[in-house]
Formats: C-alpha cells, structure tokens, sequence
C-alpha cells in the first residue's frame, strides 16, 4: 500500500535483519493491507502472532470496508506459512 504519510494502520508490516541491535528501516514488507484483505481495504491495526504447528496466526483489528475508523472495529484472521522468508533482492 503506498501511504505518502509515512505507516500507520494501513498495513501489517515486517521488518527483518540479521543482527537484533542493528536495523534499516528499508528493510521490510507489506503482510496484510487492503490489497489481500477482503473485508478491510483501508485501515488494519493491533496485529499479534502466535506459531501454529507450520503456520503464523497473525490476529488483527479493522473497522472494514473503507473505513479508517478507530471504533467499532472487528477482529481478523490471517495465516502465513512457515518459515517465513525475507525477499530477494
């Protein structure tokens, strides 16, 4: 998702490195946004992950449809398969 904004709740985002103290920033990738959520297209926040056997349950909350609300949202189900890969460059 292109956000000029900078990240909000747009998206699930991840970020990866081989060294735990030292980051770059443009080191990550879109997980869940409104291009492969179905019932959310603008606004996914709160993700939490949680290993489930060869699987990442990724639960979030987003209010749905277009939507960027912070109230009544509804919570989500999402699942990666593992292990997860960063991409090539």
């Amino acid at each position: 998702m292109d956000n000029h904004n900078g990240e909000y709740t747009d998206a699930v985002w991840v970020y990866w490195s081989k060294d735990l103290n030292r980051w770059n920033a443009k080191d990550k990738a879109v997980v869940l946004d409104g291009s492969n959520c179905t019932w959310s297209k603008k606004c996914i926040g709160m993700p939490s992950v949680i290993v489930v056997g060869k699987r990442l349950a990724i639960f979030y909350d987003a209010p749905g449809g277009d939507s960027t609300s912070h109230m009544g949202r509804d919570l989500g189900l999402a699942w990666l398969e593992l292990p997860l890969s960063p991409p090539k460059q």
